[in-house]
């Protein structure tokens, strides 16, 4: 068999292992492409010269912070590749035994990453080609004109860029894989299903200690925040307790997800009722096993959620606040992109984090189900167990990233009230919608491959 019949073998076989990752790459791309032909979308709207003008600067920033943008998701794509050349070790080892050379498998590899790639290239750019088409339509709201006619767009220089920055971010993954797949040997490959990752045990009374530390840190920095404002930032005096109302959270944060695996399963095995009740006491030890070994993923998650949730809400505000005033509405059309750019990619980011995470998990974990399976319990029983894990999984980092958000909106309420009266929590609420949607999504299909994955 030659090496592209075997690579696209393995891609179409494995295709529910690359779904997060197609997904992942397909929205990236379609975002990257949105927000770099918003120049091109001057051709569906009646603009003046100064508008065309502000729009192209506009356009000149997100191609600037597109930069930033592209590597986030260039770590996204090698995040991905590394669960999936992990999930298939063992199937590597295999090759090797059989007698293929490392660099047989590194071609095969590459031709894999090539189609993958191809494909969601592809497909990204089309959906960020018809997407594009509503982003014109908003825009043109946003400058207060009409569109007259309406013309298909295409941006050929938008799709160029898409293609050559995410044909690096696949070309690191290329030489990511040919250096894994180099380093490792054939028995390591062979028994990778078999390794299993071991933890300590916090003791209770740590852990409760740790908690109710994380509580009063994160107390302590969200009075710090409130009292002082956004103007503590500006404010030399007030400076140095604003950094240290940021240290306190992000401290806390990490603090709290670390305690919860120490008291959390012995908390609720007090409560004989739930605890006993079907596979109850195998979901909340592998819940503990998660939040134990996971915890520093889940404070990036959150603290990536806040980020999103604030920045989008608060960028729309602040656009709204300014665009009341004429002379500031290319101001506000910045403002009003930038976060919702930035806040996007940051909801995409962490969950495409939660999501390999929990595929990896339950790649790790099949055999303990299978033998789940053969002591009696039922699909359906062990189908709730997944879910339950992969619910508290994706909730928790969620609702401490609201509390955190609902502080961070009240500050920047002290500025946005400067400029006019506005009703920033209404526009909090559409934005959270709008992220729920694409959180949920995620959360879906994590689910839907993982139990796939376990049966």
């Amino acid at each position: 068999m030659n090496i592209f019949t075997l690579a696209f073998r393995n891609v179409r076989k494995s295709f529910r292992d690359y779904g997060i990752y197609f997904l992942t790459i397909m929205i990236g791309v379609a975002l990257f492409y949105i927000f770099n032909s918003l120049e091109s979308q001057s051709v569906m709207m009646d603009l003046t010269q100064d508008s065309r003008l502000a729009l192209l600067g506009i356009s000149q920033d997100m191609n600037m912070l597109s930069g930033f943008v592209a590597a986030i998701l260039g770590f996204l794509i090698v995040y991905a590749n590394a669960f999936l050349i992990r999930r298939r070790k063992k199937e590597l080892g295999i090759y090797m035994l059989l007698g293929m050379k490392k660099g047989k498998i590194s071609a095969v590899l590459l031709v894999e990453t090539f189609l993958v790639g191809l494909v969601s290239l592809a497909i990204g750019i089309l959906l960020g080609v018809f997407l594009s088409q509503g982003m014109a339509l908003i825009t043109a709201k946003l400058f207060s004109v009409s569109v007259s006619h309406f013309a298909f767009v295409f941006s050929a220089d938008a799709a160029r860029t898409s293609v050559l920055d995410f044909g690096v971010a696949f070309v690191v993954v290329v030489l990511f894989n040919v250096i894994n797949i180099n380093r490792q040997k054939l028995l390591n490959l062979i028994n990778a299903e078999k390794r299993t990752q071991q933890f300590h045990k916090i003791p209770m009374a740590v852990s409760i200690l740790l908690f109710i530390l994380s509580a009063i840190m994160l107390g302590v920095a969200y009075h710090i925040m409130l009292t002082n404002g956004f103007a503590g930032f500006f404010d030399e005096s007030k400076r140095v307790m604003q950094l240290i109302s940021v240290i306190l959270g992000v401290v806390g944060t990490m603090l709290f997800f670390f305690s919860l695996s120490g008291f959390l399963l012995r908390l609720i095995s007090k409560i004989k009722g739930v605890y006993f009740k079907g596979l109850n006491i195998f979901t909340l030890k592998q819940l503990s096993s998660k939040m134990h070994t996971a915890f520093l993923s889940q404070t990036f998650v959150c603290l990536m959620l806040f980020l999103s949730i604030s920045g989008i809400s608060v960028g729309n505000a602040l656009s709204s606040a300014l665009r009341d005033n004429p002379r500031e509405t290319t101001a506000s059309i910045g403002i009003a992109y930038m976060s919702f750019y930035i806040g996007m990619v940051f909801l995409l980011t962490c969950a495409s984090v939660l999501a390999i995470t929990q595929l990896s998990e339950a790649s790790d974990n099949q055999a303990r189900y299978k033998l789940l399976g053969k002591l009696g319990a039922p699909a359906k029983m062990l189908s709730k167990s997944l879910f339950t894990q992969i619910l508290v999984y994706f909730l928790l980092p969620l609702v401490l990233a609201i509390a955190h958000s609902f502080v961070g909106i009240k500050v920047m309420c002290m500025l946005i009230d400067l400029l006019g009266d506005l009703n920033i929590f209404a526009t909090s609420i559409t934005a959270g919608g709008m992220l729920v949607l694409l959180y949920g999504g995620y959360f879906l299909v994590t689910y839907l491959n993982a139990r796939k994955m376990i049966r």
